[in-house]
């Protein structure tokens, strides 16, 4: 485990490795830590959509009898789906030095990797990180081969002559397609995973030529992930926007549909903590917030979810004074900072 900050160790081996501790310049040594802060990790999924036009698009209907043809380049965005994940931080904050008294419980206090507070007398909780659904898919780039053309139509030198030879092509698979599964084929497969291995290489042929009529569709996944930290309540916050034209963009961009966040809840009310008047001997747990999260683009409600968010809730101090100096123990939970269990 790596440690924030080395410090010397005060109390038994087991637990001075989940410690930090920071010597000061007039030789006080302090105890830190750190309660914990919810950020949201907003994914946007989306998709590139690239149309390019075959090379002989404009002989279609001649030769294919097919008027469902892409006749110019284009490029455009649509969103496929929005996720949120949240992440825990060390909150800023809330980071608190401890000065520790002798036979305190407070010299007892363990930490994670990150320094957020895990309890007292307890082993050390790492909070797992959530790997983020990031993806990028390519899609792959074929160039199309001509089957040998006859030399009526190389010769020919004109695209319409060009044209009328793909087209025949495409017609010559589709009737030797129809002789394979009419079993009439002057060589049949010589089983039936050879006959579907013929199939599909001659499928994908003619769907190869075809698409220099037709045109050629690629898309290309992408995902993109914003990070946001909800420190207080929103209403409607743009959050970021999204444009058919150039995809995903910042909400300072004018020229994309903004998307919206909300974040909801009730706030926690109590009494004010007394300060103790013995220095050091104070050790803060969380109070969260139950928040709802929601991601809208217009009245199109995207994402709706509930989730803990400590850096919303109070402060609220541990009871020390209730518990044993020697084997007490405190739980904390280092995701919400929320007391779990005291013994």
């Amino acid at each position: 485990m790596k440690h924030i900050l080395l410090f010397i160790a005060l109390i038994a081996p087991f637990f001075a490795t989940a410690q930090q501790k920071q010597q000061l310049t007039d030789g006080e040594s302090v105890l830190i830590y750190s309660l914990p802060k919810t950020v949201l990790n907003i994914h946007i999924s989306s998709e590139r959509i690239t149309e390019t036009p075959g090379e002989f698009y404009l002989y279609s209907e001649r030769y294919l009898a097919t008027t469902n043809v892409i006749t110019a380049p284009k490029t455009y965005y649509r969103i496929k789906g929005i996720t949120i994940t949240p992440q825990t931080k060390p909150d800023s904050k809330r980071t608190f030095k401890i000065t520790p008294v002798k036979k305190s419980l407070t010299t007892r206090i363990t930490v994670n990797d990150k320094g957020i507070l895990c309890g007292i007398n307890v082993p050390p909780v790492d909070v797992p990180e959530i790997v983020p659904p990031f993806n990028l898919e390519k899609a792959n780039q074929t160039s199309i081969k001509l089957l040998p053309l006859e030399e009526e139509y190389m010769m020919a030198g004109s695209t319409v002559k060009m044209a009328e030879g793909v087209a025949k092509q495409i017609y010559s698979i589709r009737e030797g397609r129809l002789d394979l599964l009419a079993g009439q084929a002057d060589t049949m497969p010589k089983d039936g995973e050879s006959m579907k291995l013929m199939l599909e290489q001659m499928d994908r042929r003619e769907q190869e030529l075809t698409q220099l009529f037709t045109g050629k569709t690629t898309v290309e996944a992408l995902t993109k992930t914003i990070i946001y930290a909800p420190d207080s309540a929103s209403n409607a916050e743009v959050v970021f926007r999204f444009s058919a034209f150039n995809g995903l963009s910042s909400k300072e961009d004018l020229s994309g549909t903004p998307y919206y966040i909300t974040v909801k809840y009730n706030p926690i009310e109590t009494a004010t903590a007394k300060k103790k008047k013995e220095k050091g001997e104070q050790v803060f747990s969380v109070l969260p917030v139950k928040a709802k999260i929601t991601v809208e683009e217009g009245s199109n409600v995207i994402y709706n979810e509930v989730m803990d968010i400590p850096q919303l809730g109070i402060m609220v101090p541990i009871p020390l004074e209730t518990m044993n100096k020697k084997n007490g123990k405190v739980l904390v939970s280092p995701e919400t900072g929320r007391l779990l269990s005291i013994q």
